[in-house]
Protein backbone atom coordinates (compact mmCIF):
# COMPACT_ATOMS: atom_id res chain seq x y z
CA UNK A 1 0.00 0.00 0.00
CA UNK A 2 1.31 3.55 -0.97
CA UNK A 3 1.74 6.25 1.77
CA UNK A 4 -0.67 8.90 0.04
CA UNK A 5 -3.61 7.66 2.30
CA UNK A 6 -1.81 8.45 5.45
CA UNK A 7 0.02 11.40 4.17
CA UNK A 8 -2.19 15.66 4.17
CA UNK A 9 -1.13 18.26 2.53
CA UNK A 10 -2.54 21.25 3.46
CA UNK A 11 -2.92 23.18 0.13
CA UNK A 12 -4.31 26.36 0.67
CA UNK A 13 -0.60 27.09 1.81
CA UNK A 14 0.34 26.70 -1.93
CA UNK A 15 -1.83 29.11 -3.35
CA UNK A 16 0.10 32.65 -4.02
CA UNK A 17 -0.83 35.42 -2.59
CA UNK A 18 -2.10 38.94 -4.12
CA UNK A 19 -2.25 41.30 -1.30
CA UNK A 20 -4.95 43.50 -2.92
CA UNK A 21 -6.83 40.47 -3.69
CA UNK A 22 -6.90 38.70 -0.96
CA UNK A 23 -7.49 41.69 2.08
CA UNK A 24 -10.86 41.47 0.80
CA UNK A 25 -11.45 38.06 1.31
CA UNK A 26 -11.97 35.95 4.81
CA UNK A 27 -9.21 34.55 6.75
CA UNK A 28 -6.32 33.09 5.20
CA UNK A 29 -3.52 30.78 6.63
CA UNK A 30 -0.73 31.81 7.38
CA UNK A 31 2.47 30.41 9.81
CA UNK A 32 4.30 33.12 12.20
CA UNK A 33 7.48 32.32 11.94
CA UNK A 34 9.83 33.88 14.44
CA UNK A 35 11.02 35.97 11.47
CA UNK A 36 7.14 37.52 11.55
CA UNK A 37 7.08 37.27 14.73
CA UNK A 38 10.57 40.30 15.46
CA UNK A 39 8.62 42.34 12.73
CA UNK A 40 5.38 42.49 14.35
CA UNK A 41 7.44 43.37 17.51
CA UNK A 42 8.70 46.39 16.01
CA UNK A 43 5.68 47.55 14.28
CA UNK A 44 3.53 47.01 17.84
CA UNK A 45 6.26 49.60 19.39
CA UNK A 46 5.40 52.15 16.91
CA UNK A 47 1.29 51.97 17.34
CA UNK A 48 1.15 54.68 19.80
CA UNK A 49 0.78 58.47 19.41
CA UNK A 50 4.25 59.52 19.83
CA UNK A 51 6.61 60.97 17.21
CA UNK A 52 8.69 58.11 15.79
CA UNK A 53 9.43 56.43 12.61
CA UNK A 54 6.58 54.36 11.49
CA UNK A 55 8.03 53.63 7.64
CA UNK A 56 9.52 49.88 7.03
CA UNK A 57 10.84 47.89 4.30
CA UNK A 58 11.07 44.55 4.08
CA UNK A 59 13.70 43.47 1.78
CA UNK A 60 14.08 39.73 0.58
CA UNK A 61 14.13 37.03 -2.26
CA UNK A 62 11.24 36.19 -4.54
CA UNK A 63 8.56 33.92 -2.72
CA UNK A 64 9.81 34.31 0.89
CA UNK A 65 6.71 34.90 2.40
CA UNK A 66 6.71 39.00 1.98
CA UNK A 67 3.36 39.23 0.34
CA UNK A 68 1.84 36.48 2.90
CA UNK A 69 2.90 38.74 5.80
CA UNK A 70 1.81 42.00 4.75
CA UNK A 71 -1.87 40.17 4.11
CA UNK A 72 -1.29 38.87 7.64
CA UNK A 73 -0.52 42.13 9.22
CA UNK A 74 -3.16 44.12 7.31
CA UNK A 75 -5.87 41.88 8.75
CA UNK A 76 -4.20 41.77 11.97
CA UNK A 77 -4.70 45.53 12.15
CA UNK A 78 -7.80 45.89 10.13
CA UNK A 79 -11.34 45.81 11.65
CA UNK A 80 -11.34 43.50 14.67
CA UNK A 81 -14.91 42.77 13.99
CA UNK A 82 -14.17 41.08 10.89
CA UNK A 83 -13.45 37.12 10.68
CA UNK A 84 -9.91 37.77 9.08
CA UNK A 85 -8.94 39.78 11.47
CA UNK A 86 -9.77 38.35 14.66
CA UNK A 87 -8.26 35.06 12.74
CA UNK A 88 -5.20 36.83 12.47
CA UNK A 89 -5.57 37.90 15.79
CA UNK A 90 -5.74 34.09 17.31
CA UNK A 91 -3.00 33.54 15.47
CA UNK A 92 -0.83 35.61 16.91
CA UNK A 93 -2.15 34.90 20.48
CA UNK A 94 -1.34 31.25 20.00
CA UNK A 95 2.49 32.22 18.50
CA UNK A 96 3.64 34.89 21.14
CA UNK A 97 0.56 35.68 23.65
CA UNK A 98 2.64 38.93 25.11
CA UNK A 99 2.78 40.09 21.60
CA UNK A 100 -1.07 39.80 21.03
CA UNK A 101 -1.85 41.70 24.03
CA UNK A 102 0.32 44.25 22.97
CA UNK A 103 -1.63 45.07 19.80
CA UNK A 104 -4.84 44.41 21.69
CA UNK A 105 -4.18 47.23 23.98
CA UNK A 106 -2.77 49.46 21.38
CA UNK A 107 -6.19 48.80 19.04
CA UNK A 108 -8.30 49.15 22.46
CA UNK A 109 -11.71 49.64 21.93
CA UNK A 110 -11.41 51.22 18.41
CA UNK A 111 -12.86 49.47 15.03
CA UNK A 112 -8.95 49.07 13.81
CA UNK A 113 -7.09 50.82 11.17
CA UNK A 114 -7.97 51.84 7.71
CA UNK A 115 -6.40 49.81 5.36
CA UNK A 116 -4.87 50.34 2.13
CA UNK A 117 -3.54 47.86 -0.32
CA UNK A 118 -1.27 47.94 -3.08
CA UNK A 119 0.29 45.67 -5.08
CA UNK A 120 3.05 47.27 -7.36
CA UNK A 121 2.76 47.16 -11.81
CA UNK A 122 4.67 48.93 -14.30
CA UNK A 123 3.12 52.64 -13.97
CA UNK A 124 3.23 55.74 -11.70
CA UNK A 125 2.80 54.90 -7.59
CA UNK A 126 0.82 57.85 -7.01
CA UNK A 127 -2.38 56.64 -9.37
CA UNK A 128 -2.16 53.40 -8.48
CA UNK A 129 -1.90 54.30 -4.90
CA UNK A 130 -4.80 56.87 -5.09
CA UNK A 131 -7.09 54.44 -6.47
CA UNK A 132 -6.28 52.31 -3.24
CA UNK A 133 -6.79 54.96 -0.88
CA UNK A 134 -9.65 55.27 -2.62
CA UNK A 135 -11.10 51.79 -1.99
CA UNK A 136 -9.86 51.55 1.62
CA UNK A 137 -11.89 54.77 2.31
CA UNK A 138 -14.81 53.89 0.87
CA UNK A 139 -14.52 50.47 2.43
CA UNK A 140 -13.74 51.85 5.95
CA UNK A 141 -16.31 54.27 6.33
CA UNK A 142 -19.58 51.99 6.51
CA UNK A 143 -21.79 54.23 8.81
CA UNK A 144 -23.63 56.00 6.16
CA UNK A 145 -24.85 58.50 8.86
CA UNK A 146 -20.85 59.52 9.64
CA UNK A 147 -19.42 58.95 6.39
CA UNK A 148 -17.29 62.18 5.51
CA UNK A 149 -19.06 62.73 2.12
CA UNK A 150 -17.30 65.42 1.06
CA UNK A 151 -13.80 63.83 1.68
CA UNK A 152 -14.83 60.69 0.27
CA UNK A 153 -15.78 62.54 -3.08
CA UNK A 154 -12.45 64.39 -2.98
CA UNK A 155 -10.75 60.93 -2.67
CA UNK A 156 -12.84 59.78 -5.74
CA UNK A 157 -12.01 62.26 -8.25
CA UNK A 158 -8.07 62.22 -7.72
CA UNK A 159 -8.51 58.27 -7.94
CA UNK A 160 -10.40 58.95 -11.62
CA UNK A 161 -7.88 61.82 -12.24
CA UNK A 162 -4.67 60.10 -11.29
CA UNK A 163 -3.22 62.93 -10.67
CA UNK A 164 -2.56 64.30 -7.24
CA UNK A 165 0.55 66.46 -6.51
CA UNK A 166 2.58 64.84 -3.60
CA UNK A 167 1.54 67.98 -1.24
CA UNK A 168 -1.90 67.86 -1.91
CA UNK A 169 -2.02 63.84 -1.42
CA UNK A 170 -0.34 64.21 2.11
CA UNK A 171 -3.62 66.81 2.42
CA UNK A 172 -6.03 63.75 1.58
CA UNK A 173 -3.96 61.47 3.83
CA UNK A 174 -3.98 63.90 6.67
CA UNK A 175 -7.55 64.55 6.35
CA UNK A 176 -8.48 60.72 5.93
CA UNK A 177 -6.45 60.34 9.18
CA UNK A 178 -8.67 63.06 11.12
CA UNK A 179 -11.94 61.06 9.15
CA UNK A 180 -10.67 57.60 10.99
CA UNK A 181 -10.13 59.32 13.89
CA UNK A 182 -13.75 60.69 14.59
CA UNK A 183 -15.17 57.38 13.28
CA UNK A 184 -13.17 55.70 16.34
CA UNK A 185 -10.57 54.53 14.33
CA UNK A 186 -6.99 53.57 15.57
CA UNK A 187 -4.79 54.96 12.07
CA UNK A 188 -3.93 54.47 8.99
CA UNK A 189 -1.94 51.44 7.18
CA UNK A 190 -0.79 51.69 4.28
CA UNK A 191 0.93 48.27 2.50
CA UNK A 192 2.57 48.79 -0.98
CA UNK A 193 3.62 44.90 -2.01
CA UNK A 194 5.95 44.67 -5.54
CA UNK A 195 7.40 48.54 -4.68
CA UNK A 196 9.84 47.06 -7.13
CA UNK A 197 7.73 47.20 -9.70
CA UNK A 198 6.81 50.75 -9.26
CA UNK A 199 10.64 52.02 -8.78
CA UNK A 200 11.53 49.76 -11.93
CA UNK A 201 9.38 51.82 -14.20
CA UNK A 202 10.28 55.24 -12.36
CA UNK A 203 13.95 54.63 -13.20
CA UNK A 204 12.56 54.52 -16.97
CA UNK A 205 10.85 57.98 -17.15
CA UNK A 206 12.88 60.20 -15.74
CA UNK A 207 10.95 62.92 -15.12
CA UNK A 208 8.30 60.60 -12.60
CA UNK A 209 8.77 61.75 -8.90
CA UNK A 210 7.01 59.27 -6.62
CA UNK A 211 10.47 58.43 -5.36
CA UNK A 212 9.66 61.41 -2.85
CA UNK A 213 6.33 60.73 -2.23
CA UNK A 214 7.31 57.59 -0.37
CA UNK A 215 9.53 60.31 1.52
CA UNK A 216 6.87 62.57 1.51
CA UNK A 217 4.69 59.56 3.81
CA UNK A 218 7.25 58.65 5.46
CA UNK A 219 8.29 61.77 6.71
CA UNK A 220 4.57 62.32 7.49
CA UNK A 221 4.40 59.28 9.24
CA UNK A 222 7.43 60.36 11.65
CA UNK A 223 5.00 63.08 13.65
CA UNK A 224 2.81 62.88 16.54
CA UNK A 225 -0.75 61.88 15.44
CA UNK A 226 -3.90 60.28 17.27
CA UNK A 227 -4.26 58.29 13.78
CA UNK A 228 -0.46 57.66 13.17
CA UNK A 229 0.05 56.53 9.52
CA UNK A 230 2.30 53.51 8.96
CA UNK A 231 4.16 52.54 5.50
CA UNK A 232 5.17 49.13 4.81
CA UNK A 233 6.42 48.27 1.63
CA UNK A 234 7.84 45.32 0.53
CA UNK A 235 10.63 44.73 -2.76
CA UNK A 236 13.07 41.94 -3.37
CA UNK A 237 16.06 44.76 -2.94
CA UNK A 238 17.08 47.75 -1.69
CA UNK A 239 16.16 51.23 -3.53
CA UNK A 240 19.32 52.24 -4.58
CA UNK A 241 19.58 48.64 -7.03
CA UNK A 242 16.50 50.31 -8.66
CA UNK A 243 18.54 52.78 -9.71
CA UNK A 244 21.57 51.47 -11.41
CA UNK A 245 20.64 53.09 -14.67
CA UNK A 246 20.16 56.44 -12.99
CA UNK A 247 23.31 58.62 -12.83
CA UNK A 248 25.11 59.16 -9.40
CA UNK A 249 23.45 62.13 -8.09
CA UNK A 250 19.96 60.64 -8.88
CA UNK A 251 21.26 57.23 -7.02
CA UNK A 252 21.97 58.78 -3.70
CA UNK A 253 18.86 60.53 -3.81
CA UNK A 254 16.77 57.29 -3.74
CA UNK A 255 19.54 56.25 -0.97
CA UNK A 256 18.63 59.53 1.22
CA UNK A 257 14.93 58.47 0.56
CA UNK A 258 15.34 54.63 2.06
CA UNK A 259 17.19 55.97 4.98
CA UNK A 260 13.66 57.27 5.87
CA UNK A 261 12.61 53.18 6.35
CA UNK A 262 13.64 51.26 8.62
CA UNK A 263 15.38 47.90 6.40
CA UNK A 264 14.11 44.59 7.81
CA UNK A 265 15.52 41.90 5.94
CA UNK A 266 13.23 39.05 5.75
CA UNK A 267 14.41 35.78 4.93
CA UNK A 268 13.34 32.38 7.16
CA UNK A 269 16.44 30.21 8.64
CA UNK A 270 16.64 26.12 8.22
CA UNK A 271 14.82 25.91 11.49
CA UNK A 272 11.87 27.41 10.58
CA UNK A 273 11.18 26.74 6.66
CA UNK A 274 11.21 23.27 8.63
CA UNK A 275 8.63 24.56 11.01
CA UNK A 276 6.54 25.80 7.69
CA UNK A 277 6.83 22.19 6.35
CA UNK A 278 5.54 20.70 9.45
CA UNK A 279 2.49 22.75 9.45
CA UNK A 280 1.49 22.18 5.96
CA UNK A 281 1.79 18.32 6.66
CA UNK A 282 -0.43 15.84 8.64
CA UNK A 283 -0.48 12.42 9.01
CA UNK A 284 -2.93 9.67 10.23
CA UNK A 285 -0.62 6.64 11.08
CA UNK A 286 -1.53 3.70 13.70
CA UNK A 287 -0.08 3.91 17.16
CA UNK A 288 2.54 1.20 16.59
CA UNK A 289 3.43 2.85 13.31
CA UNK A 290 4.14 6.41 15.10
CA UNK A 291 5.98 5.05 17.42
CA UNK A 292 8.12 3.17 14.90
CA UNK A 293 8.83 6.99 13.07
CA UNK A 294 9.67 8.59 16.53
CA UNK A 295 12.23 5.92 17.50
CA UNK A 296 13.74 6.45 14.00
CA UNK A 297 13.39 10.12 14.02
CA UNK A 298 15.48 10.10 17.08
CA UNK A 299 18.19 7.65 16.18
CA UNK A 300 18.94 10.18 13.15
CA UNK A 301 18.54 12.74 15.10
CA UNK A 302 21.34 11.57 17.92
CA UNK A 303 23.21 10.72 14.27
CA UNK A 304 23.12 14.42 13.18
CA UNK A 305 23.89 15.55 16.61
CA UNK A 306 26.94 13.91 17.19
CA UNK A 307 28.06 15.03 13.47
CA UNK A 308 27.23 18.87 14.97
CA UNK A 309 25.03 18.82 11.69
CA UNK A 310 21.52 20.10 13.78
CA UNK A 311 20.44 23.78 13.44
CA UNK A 312 21.69 25.79 15.89
CA UNK A 313 18.61 26.83 17.30
CA UNK A 314 17.38 23.09 17.99
CA UNK A 315 17.91 20.72 20.66
CA UNK A 316 18.10 16.70 20.02
CA UNK A 317 14.63 16.38 21.41
CA UNK A 318 13.14 18.89 18.97
CA UNK A 319 14.48 17.73 15.99
CA UNK A 320 13.05 14.53 16.73
CA UNK A 321 9.69 15.86 17.06
CA UNK A 322 10.17 18.00 13.67
CA UNK A 323 12.06 14.77 12.13
CA UNK A 324 8.96 12.94 13.26
CA UNK A 325 6.01 15.47 12.13
CA UNK A 326 7.77 15.65 8.67
CA UNK A 327 7.54 12.19 7.73
CA UNK A 328 8.54 10.69 5.10
CA UNK A 329 10.51 13.39 4.47
CA UNK A 330 14.02 12.31 5.18
CA UNK A 331 15.94 14.43 7.66
CA UNK A 332 18.98 15.14 5.31
CA UNK A 333 15.97 15.97 2.63
CA UNK A 334 14.62 18.36 5.22
CA UNK A 335 18.13 20.02 6.04
CA UNK A 336 18.65 20.34 1.72
CA UNK A 337 15.09 21.70 0.73
CA UNK A 338 15.46 25.40 2.38
CA UNK A 339 18.80 25.79 0.30
CA UNK A 340 17.17 24.61 -2.34
CA UNK A 341 14.37 26.46 -2.82
CA UNK A 342 16.18 29.35 -1.79
CA UNK A 343 19.12 29.45 -4.67
CA UNK A 344 17.57 26.85 -7.53
CA UNK A 345 13.84 28.92 -7.38
CA UNK A 346 11.79 31.05 -5.23
CA UNK A 347 12.17 30.14 -1.64
CA UNK A 348 8.44 29.06 0.25
CA UNK A 349 6.48 29.48 -2.78
CA UNK A 350 8.54 26.79 -4.50
CA UNK A 351 8.56 24.61 -1.55
CA UNK A 352 4.90 24.92 -1.31
CA UNK A 353 4.82 24.05 -5.17
CA UNK A 354 6.82 20.94 -4.08
CA UNK A 355 4.69 19.98 -1.52
CA UNK A 356 1.22 20.43 -3.89
CA UNK A 357 3.04 19.16 -6.62
CA UNK A 358 1.60 16.03 -8.85
CA UNK A 359 4.59 16.07 -11.37
CA UNK A 360 7.46 13.71 -11.53
CA UNK A 361 9.12 13.27 -8.07
CA UNK A 362 6.54 16.05 -6.61
CA UNK A 363 5.91 15.13 -2.62
CA UNK A 364 2.53 13.56 -3.91
CA UNK A 365 3.48 11.74 -6.75
CA UNK A 366 6.02 10.48 -4.58
CA UNK A 367 3.56 9.79 -2.15
CA UNK A 368 1.90 7.34 -3.84
CA UNK A 369 4.82 5.63 -5.51
CA UNK A 370 6.26 4.93 -1.96
CA UNK A 371 5.17 1.50 -1.09
CA UNK A 372 5.36 0.04 2.76
CA UNK A 373 8.24 -2.77 2.36
CA UNK A 374 7.83 -4.73 5.79
CA UNK A 375 8.78 -3.37 8.61
CA UNK A 376 11.44 -0.62 6.62
CA UNK A 377 9.94 2.81 6.79
CA UNK A 378 9.88 4.34 3.20
CA UNK A 379 11.49 7.62 2.90
CA UNK A 380 11.98 10.48 0.05
CA UNK A 381 15.42 11.02 0.00
CA UNK A 382 17.83 13.61 -1.36
CA UNK A 383 17.72 11.93 -4.67
CA UNK A 384 13.95 12.20 -5.09
CA UNK A 385 14.45 15.86 -4.81
CA UNK A 386 17.18 15.81 -6.79
CA UNK A 387 14.99 14.53 -9.53
CA UNK A 388 12.17 16.99 -8.94
CA UNK A 389 14.32 19.56 -9.76
CA UNK A 390 16.37 18.60 -12.21
CA UNK A 391 12.85 17.61 -13.84
CA UNK A 392 10.48 20.23 -13.39
CA UNK A 393 12.20 23.83 -11.64
CA UNK A 394 15.63 23.65 -14.19
CA UNK A 395 13.40 26.18 -16.30
CA UNK A 396 13.76 28.85 -13.48
CA UNK A 397 17.79 28.18 -12.73
CA UNK A 398 18.57 31.73 -14.09
CA UNK A 399 22.06 31.65 -13.18
CA UNK A 400 24.70 31.00 -15.66
CA UNK A 401 27.26 28.80 -13.54
CA UNK A 402 24.11 26.72 -11.65
CA UNK A 403 22.86 26.13 -15.10
CA UNK A 404 26.20 24.30 -15.88
CA UNK A 405 26.71 22.44 -13.00
CA UNK A 406 23.45 21.24 -13.24
CA UNK A 407 23.89 19.81 -16.87
CA UNK A 408 27.40 18.73 -15.97
CA UNK A 409 25.64 16.75 -13.60
CA UNK A 410 23.25 15.06 -16.04
CA UNK A 411 26.28 13.89 -18.23
CA UNK A 412 27.98 12.32 -15.17
CA UNK A 413 24.64 10.35 -13.95
CA UNK A 414 24.17 9.81 -17.82
CA UNK A 415 27.41 8.07 -17.70
CA UNK A 416 26.76 5.60 -15.41
CA UNK A 417 24.62 3.54 -18.03
CA UNK A 418 23.41 0.19 -16.58
CA UNK A 419 24.86 0.64 -13.05
CA UNK A 420 22.45 -0.79 -9.89
CA UNK A 421 19.71 1.55 -8.84
CA UNK A 422 21.54 2.21 -5.56
CA UNK A 423 24.51 3.88 -7.39
CA UNK A 424 22.64 6.13 -9.31
CA UNK A 425 20.71 7.61 -5.90
CA UNK A 426 23.54 7.21 -4.15
CA UNK A 427 25.42 9.83 -6.71
CA UNK A 428 22.18 11.94 -6.87
CA UNK A 429 22.88 12.45 -3.22
CA UNK A 430 26.26 14.04 -3.30
CA UNK A 431 25.40 15.83 -6.36
CA UNK A 432 22.80 17.55 -4.58
CA UNK A 433 24.72 17.91 -1.66
CA UNK A 434 27.93 19.26 -3.61
CA UNK A 435 25.81 22.07 -4.90
CA UNK A 436 23.95 23.10 -1.90
CA UNK A 437 28.07 23.05 -0.50
CA UNK A 438 29.29 25.34 -2.86
CA UNK A 439 25.94 27.97 -2.65
CA UNK A 440 26.72 28.17 1.39
CA UNK A 441 29.62 27.79 3.46
CA UNK A 442 28.92 24.30 5.40
CA UNK A 443 30.83 22.94 8.29
CA UNK A 444 33.49 20.25 8.07
CA UNK A 445 31.34 18.68 10.36
CA UNK A 446 27.78 18.88 8.25
CA UNK A 447 30.23 17.36 5.21
CA UNK A 448 31.16 14.55 7.44
CA UNK A 449 27.43 13.93 8.52
CA UNK A 450 26.04 14.00 4.77
CA UNK A 451 29.26 11.50 4.54
CA UNK A 452 27.73 9.42 6.81
CA UNK A 453 24.69 9.10 5.36
CA UNK A 454 27.14 8.29 1.96
CA UNK A 455 28.61 5.17 3.45
CA UNK A 456 25.29 3.92 5.02
CA UNK A 457 23.79 4.17 1.35
CA UNK A 458 27.05 2.47 0.20
CA UNK A 459 26.83 -0.79 2.39
CA UNK A 460 22.96 -1.38 1.87
CA UNK A 461 23.39 -0.84 -1.78
CA UNK A 462 26.89 -3.27 -0.97
CA UNK A 463 28.87 -1.00 -3.50
CA UNK A 464 32.59 -0.31 -3.34
CA UNK A 465 32.86 2.98 -1.96
CA UNK A 466 36.70 3.91 -3.19
CA UNK A 467 35.52 3.08 -6.90
CA UNK A 468 32.35 4.94 -7.09
CA UNK A 469 33.73 7.99 -5.41
CA UNK A 470 36.69 8.07 -7.62
CA UNK A 471 33.68 7.64 -10.34
CA UNK A 472 32.12 10.67 -9.51
CA UNK A 473 35.26 12.50 -8.62
CA UNK A 474 36.35 11.76 -12.56
CA UNK A 475 32.32 12.94 -13.80
CA UNK A 476 31.66 15.68 -11.56
CA UNK A 477 34.14 18.65 -11.71
CA UNK A 478 34.09 20.70 -7.87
Amino acid sequence: MSLKPYIHVNTRYTRSIHIERDSATGSQPYILTSRAKQVLARIADTLDSEPKPRSFALIGPYGSGKSAFGLFLAQLLGNGETEASRHAYDLLAQAGPELAKNYKDSLGNTKGYCVVTVTGSPEPLARSLLRAINTAAQRFFTDKKKRPTALLQQLQTAAVSGNCKIGRLIELIAELQEAILDHQGAGLLIVIDELGKFLEYEARHRDATDIYLLQAIAEHGLRGQEAPVHLVVLLHQSFEQYAQTLGEQLRNEWKKVQGRFETIPFLESTEQTIRIIRAALSSQFEATTQERIAVESIRMANILKDQHALPSALSVEESAELFADCYPLHPHTLLLLPTLCQRVAQNERTLFSYLGSHEPHGFLETLNRLQWEGENLPWITPAEIYDYFILNQHGLITDHLTHRRWAEVVTALERLGDAPEASVRLKKTIAIKKRVSSWRRISSKFESSVGNFVNLALRQAQCERTMLIKQFVRSVPV
